[in-house]
């Protein structure tokens, strides 16, 4: 909770901020995976995430 409190009030960068952020934990380890497969595969990379990183 703190370290997204942090980054969510962190304007220095100047960054556009999420307005609605939620804290997701990669137990599956997808998100390298998923970003390793974004530039040749996109559709495959998006499908991967949605699929496990998903928020019931």
């Amino acid at each position: 909770g703190q370290v997204l409190a942090a980054v969510l009030g962190d304007h220095a960068g100047g960054w556009p901020l999420p307005r609605a952020a939620t804290a997701v934990v990669d137990v599956d380890y997808v998100l390298a995976a998923g970003g390793l497969l974004a530039e040749e595969h996109r559709a495959a990379a998006g499908a991967l995430l949605r699929h496990h990183l998903r928020t019931h």
